[in-house]
């Protein structure tokens, strides 16, 4: 009994497998390319009716035309196949292939004016399926060298004896089938080249929102103002949080407060039932509605009553722009539009849905700003907590250690109490440097081990014990993130290890290896562990704190218990670390 795949499945599937490489060797080539050239290959197959005429003899190449399509379809076959062979002779034939779509169709158009199954496949590939001709402006200049072609027939039959002459009715047609084939290609097109407009638009729209640092309003209202030709708007929205309305006017590219009416604001919030943009005639009140329906807009009255006194007197059409976002809702106001019409009305549809996601996101990347910025107000106010905290705690004890050493000396007393005042000042000192590590440009590195040598002499002197630091290489070059993390680490587990476990003597490891940063610090005093392993791969150690910023690096670390005191191991990587962006401050 065979348990698997059935024989012959593999040799399948790597079949497969080969001809989709195949396919898709040439790297940027779209299937659309790919689709032109069989096309164009089957069209000059077919035509010549090269199947059909193999073993005939010469008569395939009884006639001027015939002869031609086998030269077309010879190119067809080049074009197609030519990008496996190599991408030079694939650029070089692509525009012979484009020019011969224009030509083998002008032939079918002279020599076959009555034959309607053989020219128009022809006229309906050079003009809609020949990537040479995509453009609308290419398409209407080869209409109008067709549609000539078509009319001056006759005459060009009376000068080349080669074309014969065609009746009128059969040139009707062929002119009747190519206009339309030419008009219907020409929506087409036309419609593309409308959607990539308005696609430009929305995307510099949204680039405008991205890059703006206040409320971009002013902006989109600039932008609105050139994409529909009106100078004069106003703009009304509340937002979710307080719903107090506002309101604005923009005039000649300015942007100012206007103070209405409550009553007026909460009807310009809300001008129709329906919530949808619309564009309304002042003079009849009719207004041409987004109704959302599948047979287009609808046509309604929509009353006065909705703008301020002086917009409603000066008359003229008014283009409504809902606003929706998540936390904002409002209207945009166009006054004196130009036109009414459904066209307009679907910019003005898919403008409103620029607006609010441009709108949208603003405000998403407002609210991270803001988040980040109270995340970092926090993890300052929290290291300088830690840091101040710390300083307290190791003054504290060399100040009870002097109240109890009554018998010192004058001259003694003096000296240790100076001392602590410049361990004050130290401090001091290094909380201002931890501001401007703190807004250092992103890329800047800093050097690890002169932080380190810093912070072990404060340390030495503020608790009274032995704190060495040996690095390798001798500078540690790592990003002020890094370095303000790790300073706050070291600090920390030596501060720990002095008040829980009584040491004297703490000596402080760092090297850099393989992208991590490795600190190692072993201590003497107590042996205090904790049992079991943290989520963050902390093991044997009990500080939260040291938890915390070690989640932050992405770090892992190990305590191990020796004869007398503890080994601490921890690993940070550098390279793996992903960096976010600090907002502009």
């Amino acid at each position: 009994m065979e348990i698997g795949a059935p024989r012959g499945s593999g040799s399948l599937n790597g079949l497969r497998d080969a001809a989709v490489r195949l396919w898709t060797r040439d790297l940027g080539t779209a299937a659309a390319r790919d689709v032109a050239g069989a096309t164009r290959l089957l069209l000059a197959i077919v035509s010549l009716d090269f199947p059909f005429r193999f073993g005939a003899g010469n008569a395939i190449w009884s006639n001027p035309e015939q002869i031609a399509l086998a030269g077309y379809m010879l190119i067809a076959a080049g074009t197609l196949f030519g990008r496996f062979i190599s991408w030079k002779l694939d650029v070089h034939l692509r525009p012979v292939a484009w020019s011969a779509d224009q030509l083998i169709c002008l032939l079918m158009l002279l020599a076959y004016p009555q034959a309607i199954g053989l020219y128009l496949p022809f006229v309906i590939f050079a003009l809609g399926v020949s990537l040479g001709r995509s453009r609308v402006v290419w398409v209407a200049l080869d209409y109008l060298l067709f549609a000539a072609i078509i009319l001056f027939h006759n005459r060009l039959a009376g000068i080349m004896p080669g074309i014969g002459a065609a009746s009128d009715e059969a040139l009707r047609l062929q002119f009747t089938l190519v206009t339309l084939v030419a008009a219907a290609i020409l929506a087409f097109r036309a419609s593309q080249a409308g959607a990539a407009v308005g696609d430009r638009w929305n995307e510099e729209l949204l680039d405008a929102g991205i890059q703006a640092r206040t409320f971009p309003m002013a902006g989109i209202a600039t932008k609105l103002s050139e994409r529909f030709g009106t100078s004069e708007m106003l703009i009304c929205w509340q937002r979710e949080v307080d719903r107090i309305p506002e309101c604005y006017r923009f005039s000649d590219g300015e942007l100012s407060n206007v103070e209405l009416d409550p009553a007026l604001l909460e009807r310009m919030l809300a001008p129709d039932a329906s919530g949808e943009g619309f564009i309304r005639d002042s003079e009849s009140g009719s207004a041409l509605v987004d109704a959302k329906l599948r047979l287009g807009p609808a046509v309604r009255t929509i009353p006065a009553g909705f703008l301020p006194a002086p917009e409603t007197a000066a008359g003229g059409n008014v283009a409504a722009l809902p606003i929706r976002t998540g936390a904002l809702t409002g209207y945009i106001y166009l006054l004196d539009f130009p036109r009414i019409s459904e066209l307009m009305l679907s910019q003005v549809a898919a403008a409103s849905r620029a607006v609010s996601a441009t709108l949208d996101r603003y405000l998403m990347f407002e609210a991270w700003r803001e988040r980040a910025f109270a995340n970092a107000r926090l993890d300052l106010s929290r290291d300088m907590h830690d840091s101040v905290l710390q300083t307290l705690g190791g003054l504290r004890m060399q100040v009870a250690s002097l109240i109890k050493d009554k018998d010192l000396p004058v001259a003694a007393r003096t000296k240790r109490l100076e001392s602590l005042q410049s361990i004050i000042a130290a401090e001091q000192a290094c909380l201002r440097e931890l501001v401007t590590d703190a807004n250092l440009p992103i890329g800047e590195k800093i050097d690890l081990a002169s932080h380190l040598a810093q912070r072990a002499e404060l340390l030495s002197r503020q608790w009274a014990i032995t704190c060495t630091l040996t690095t390798d290489p001798a500078a540690l070059w790592v990003s002020p993130d890094v370095a303000v993390e790790v300073e706050f680490l070291v600090r920390e587990a030596v501060s720990n290890a002095v008040q829980h476990a009584k040491s004297s003597s703490v000596n402080v490891v760092a090297a850099l290896r393989d992208d991590a940063l490795f600190v190692t610090l072993k201590s003497d005093g107590a042996t205090v562990l904790a049992s079991g392993t943290g989520a963050s791969g902390v093991e044997g150690v009990k500080s939260q704190s040291l938890t915390r910023r070690l989640n932050a690096l992405n770090g892992r670390a190990y305590a191990d218990p020796m004869e007398r005191g503890v080994l601490l191991s921890i690993r940070i990587p550098l390279e793996a670390m992903v960096d976010v962006p600090t907002a502009d401050r």
